[in-house]
């Protein structure tokens, strides 16, 4: 009589994205190609294996950044990565020639949208990605500006290693309030549309309109 295994292995991770859009940035006589993929909800095996490999005390210039401003940048990153657990929340990732860059993470509502967090990194030590972080933010506005919301809020840190209050007020956002180490920030639609035309100028972003699921370890380098 034959005994039958029913031991079954389980599955492999997928590590599935969706390859959404091509950018060109140019600014400066200097043009940088980034990629745009957006993390379906089939495995997050992705995410999970991003966090262990993307090290900020290993890509960020230690005689520029204090060891407490690598620890708040590895906090940023893990917060985009926990927000993009959740299956309410979009989740979009960056790559320069195939090595992620940055990520971004944000709750879209009928009436209201929210930013979880974005974090951009150098694919080499101390080659920051030029225009990463707003390519990022134009994808997140396209997503915002196609719905029906009219108010994008999110909360900006005090006690990061730049000035996050100043980067949001010039893509069009206002501080509302706030408490401790966090600026509550927050736009419309109108100021959205016009900060998307001046981005428009340096940001030239195809959009692939495909929906194809593609294996992100056989796509990107980590």
């Amino acid at each position: 009589m034959q005994i039958q295994n029913s031991y079954r292995a389980a599955p492999s991770p997928k590590f599935c994205g969706i390859h959404i859009a091509n950018s060109t940035n140019c600014i400066k006589n200097a043009e940088t190609s980034i990629d745009l993929y957006q993390i379906t909800r089939k495995d997050a095996s992705f995410l999970q294996k991003l966090r262990n490999t993307i090290k900020m005390d290993e890509l960020m210039p230690s005689n520029k950044i204090t060891k407490s401003e690598f620890d708040r940048w590895q906090e940023m990153l893990n917060v985009a990565i926990d927000k993009a657990l959740n299956s309410d929340r979009k989740c979009i990732i960056a790559a320069k020639d195939s090595k992620p860059c940055g990520i971004i993470t944000f709750q879209p509502g009928k009436n209201k949208y929210h930013l979880d967090c974005i974090c951009t990194w150098p694919v080499e030590t101390g080659k920051k990605v030029t225009l990463a972080g707003q390519t990022l933010f134009k994808q997140m506005f396209a997503d915002f500006l196609n719905g029906k919301a009219n108010v994008l809020s999110l909360d900006a840190i005090l006690n990061g290693p730049f000035d996050t209050v100043s980067k949001y007020t010039r893509l069009g956002f206002k501080q509302v309030g706030g408490e401790n180490w966090l600026v509550a920030m927050r736009t419309n639609r109108e100021t959205t549309e016009k900060t998307m035309k001046h981005l428009n100028n340096i940001i030239n972003t195809t959009q692939t309109n495909n929906n194809k699921e593609i294996n992100l370890l056989d796509t990107l380098d980590l």
